[in-house]
This record gives structure tokens, sequence and C-alpha cells, in this order.
């Protein structure tokens, strides 16, 4: 290995090196030192082989559309869908109330507000 390794019990370390609160994480590093990714996995899972390729030119996987958004470990109240995918719904007034988008346009009793969506450089 090019780069010393970092043990996994050293989260501190990890996640100040990394600016990164979530940890296991899958982190794209080029020869370089570049960072090409912080969701590896997310990455692989939707580009399969094509994001292998694009970090071998030493370059950054495009982030999913908006409607392909997948929220990991979160699931529509409303009609089940799990994960979300798409624009997601929570509603401020009842604990952990979650809608996707489709349920969200038939309506619920309190307002809702629209879950922003990570980028590459936020923290989970």
């Amino acid at each position: 290995m090019p780069w010393p390794a970092v043990p996994l019990d050293s989260t501190r370390l990890i996640k100040a090196y990394f600016q990164s609160s979530y940890i296991p994480r899958l982190f794209i590093v080029s020869s370089d030192g570049k960072i090409l990714s912080h969701q590896g996995v997310d990455d692989v899972k939707r580009k399969g082989i094509d994001a292998l390729k694009t970090w071998t030119q030493g370059e950054t996987v495009a982030p999913p559309v908006e409607d392909e958004f997948e929220w990991e470990d979160i699931s529509c109240n409303g009609c089940s869908m799990d994960p979300i995918i798409g624009q997601r719904y929570c509603c401020s007034s009842c604990d952990n109330y979650d809608l996707c988008s489709t349920c969200a346009k038939k309506g619920h009793e309190h307002p809702l507000e629209l879950v922003p969506q990570s980028t590459e450089d936020d923290d989970d």
C-alpha cells in the first residue's frame, strides 16, 4: 500500500482527516492523495464498473440526479417504499415520519418539509 493504513478503531483520526462523522465509509483516494469520493459504495451501486473506470482516470463520479437519490435506511410511512428514492419529505410535528414525493402530494395532516439531499461534500 503506498500510504499508511489507519486502523478502523482510530475513528477520531479518520473522522478528522476525511472530515466525516459517518464511519465506516468507503473513501476513494487517487494516487496523488486527492479524495475522489466520500461515498464510494453508493457510487459503485449506481454506476457499477463505470465508477471504477472514472476513478482510475483520476476523476469524480457525477452525483445522482434528484429523482435517483437513494435515502439509505429511510422508508416511506405512506407506501412503505424502502428506501425512499427521489425527494423525501418529513413532518416536523410527527416523530420520525417520512414520505416519498408521491405520498407527500396526497397530503398529510401537518405541514411537510422537503429534506435537502446531501452532496459529495456534505456529511451524513
